[in-house]
């Protein structure tokens, strides 16, 4: 079940670099489109607060706030400047070298080490990352490629501390995944509420932006990070990372479909092997359980 809900998230997460893409091409800036994103996030998920008669903890708050700000004010920011430089699926695969970046971290704080099959797994994920982005290279190979890489990466480092940092707090009995969505996006929207105001862009925002931020904070934000909180409950960190790059499989269908993004072999092949990754991770842990 908690597979499942991993696997949903990662579908409803794919329209991010899509719809990212398609707000540049209408006039959105990186910040514009991340405080409506959160704007809309903040106020559905509030709504479900307020209803669910959940009691307001400040040092939930505080915490979750500011994990929030990591993920989504730095690494999120990240991946949008990026995007603006590389086709959305492209972005979407080096976006998703995050569960070498969680094995790493994991290890490091805690006591739990990679077996031989988590780490081919891993292995298996990265080289899949690579041959694609020989592919695209085939495609494109310049100077704003590599930058644009190179943020992305970045991104990619940033969300794996986020996953890390956030899934031993997930498992505390007392947590609730539609409480700390809220903890999650408040502290995120105050953040980008006061980020458009300091530059300048709370004038230049046009209701065309509108639709495509509401779209990001449901499908992008509120539903894939609220499936991730349920699904951390039984799932390890680096178990749910490489669940997490199915994304780019679903980004890559509707990159091809609405973007009209080009692909060839070595394109193809690494999307297969980034997305046969999560399924020998969890056949090893299924075997694991079984005894």
């Amino acid at each position: 079940m908690h597979y499942l809900l991993a696997v949903l998230s990662a579908f409803s997460s794919s329209v991010t670099s899509v719809l990212g893409k398609y707000s540049f091409n209408i006039g959105a800036t990186v910040s514009q489109i991340l405080f409506l994103r959160f704007l809309f996030s903040f106020i559905i998920s509030g709504m479900i607060f307020i209803f669910a008669g959940y009691k307001f903890h400040f040092k939930k708050f505080l915490l979750f706030s500011i994990l929030g700000i990591i993920n989504y004010g730095i690494a999120a920011y990240a991946f949008f400047v990026g995007l603006q430089y590389l086709n959305p699926a492209y972005a979407t695969v080096i976006y998703f070298t995050n569960p070498i970046f969680v094995s790493i971290l994991q290890t490091k704080t805690t006591k739990k080490k990679l077996n031989i099959i988590n780490a081919s797994a891993v292995a298996l994920s990265f080289v899949g990352v690579v041959i694609a982005n020989i592919g695209e290279r085939a495609f494109e190979n310049n100077k704003s490629m590599m930058f644009g890489t190179l943020i992305i990466l970045f991104s990619a480092f940033v969300n794996a501390v986020f996953i890390v940092s956030v899934s031993e707090y997930i498992k505390e009995k007392n947590s609730n995944p539609f409480e700390n969505a809220f903890y999650t996006f408040t502290g995120t929207f105050i953040y980008y509420f006061i980020f458009i105001i300091r530059n300048n862009e709370v004038n230049s925002l046009s209701s065309k932006f509108l639709l495509s931020g509401f779209i990001l904070a449901v499908l992008a934000t509120f539903v894939p990070l609220t499936l991730n909180f349920i699904a951390l409950k039984k799932l390890q960190s680096h178990t749910l990372s490489l669940l997490m790059p199915l994304e780019l499989v679903f980004a890559s269908i509707l990159s091809g479909v609405f973007m009209h993004e080009p692909f060839n072999v070595l394109k193809i092949l690494g999307l297969m092997m980034v997305g046969l990754a999560p399924i020998i991770d969890i056949t090893n842990v299924e075997s694991q359980t079984s005894y």
